[in-house]
């Protein structure tokens, strides 16, 4: 797609996308809605963070229902080393009033500089930590209809000895992914939440065997289901070691096989992301744009 943003000096983030929406950022740090099908944007005012050199920024986008209205959440944070300062602050831009105003503070913390949330069952979900201490994850939920957070639990897996893990949203259902070593195989789980907020209906969709995974540097991230339920579409990432001898690829997980099909897209670049994105004439405000 060829966006309206004018030249910029590296690549525009997309902080989420949401029923044709595209929420993106550039290089000055402005913030954009866009609509790729009726080339449509939309400049978001300038909000101000209230403290300086803010270390790490979470972003997330999604439409509210209950107030039919599409929301956008900046957490900014900003800590010292040895905790000797904390500062926080959480914002929600919504569509229809076109303006910030400010949330009530996180109760967790971020130790990673920017971080995209994925949408799942009307919240918003980003993996955090309850205090500057902890070493593991834990993964929280803002209600776009309610705003407030809330904590989910994770299954009954070592996410602390994997190699890589990854948390979106697939076919609606959070849906968590571990990639550990396990004798001479390198497995890559699939779990899925079907029961939004409950532990005990987390279940393992897949424990998939490859040895020719090279666990420092492939990822394997699925995308979606096939209609009839029986596949499952992976997204094959060389995420750290990429010198041009290996393509970023999609691939068919079949669930009661096993076997896996290469998805053959010509004219791919070698290393790309990946973001959900479905047509549709979701107005903006044209008196916004630029």
């Amino acid at each position: 797609l060829n966006h309206p943003f004018g030249e910029q000096r590296k690549t525009l983030q997309i902080l989420g996308s949401c029923n044709g929406l595209l929420a993106l950022v550039d290089d000055k740090d402005r913030i954009f809605l866009w609509n790729p099908s009726t080339r449509k944007f939309q400049v978001l005012p300038f909000s101000e963070i209230g403290f300086s050199s803010p270390s790490s920024t979470y972003y997330g986008f999604g439409y509210d229902p209950i107030s039919d209205d599409y929301k956008l959440i900046r957490m900014v944070q900003s800590h010292g080393n040895n905790d000797e300062y904390f500062h926080s602050e959480a914002k929600v831009y919504s569509l229809r009033s076109n303006c910030w105003r400010r949330i009530k503070d996180v109760c967790f913390y971020h130790k990673f500089s920017r971080e995209f949330g994925f949408l799942a069952n009307n919240a918003l979900h980003w993996m955090v930590f309850k205090t500057p201490q902890s070493r593991n994850q834990e993964l929280v939920g803002f209600d776009l209809g309610s705003e407030e957070f809330r904590f989910l639990e994770l299954p009954e897996c070592r996410l602390d000895k994997v190699l890589w893990f990854d948390i979106n949203a697939v076919g609606g259902d959070i849906c968590l992914t571990s990639t550990y070593r396990e004798t001479d195989n390198v497995v890559v789980d699939v779990w899925i939440m079907k029961e939004y907020g409950v532990k005990q209906s987390w279940f393992k969709l897949i424990s998939w065997k490859e040895p020719h995974f090279l666990p420092w540097s492939t990822v394997a991230l699925p995308l979606a289901v096939s209609k009839d339920g029986g596949k499952v579409l992976f997204f094959i990432e060389y995420k750290w070691f990429n010198r041009g001898r290996r393509i970023d690829s999609f691939v068919w997980y079949d669930l009661r096989s096993q076997e896996v099909e290469n998805v053959v897209i010509r004219d791919i670049p070698t290393s790309f992301e990946v973001n959900w994105y479905v047509d549709s004439l979701v107005p903006l405000n044209s008196n916004a744009q630029q």
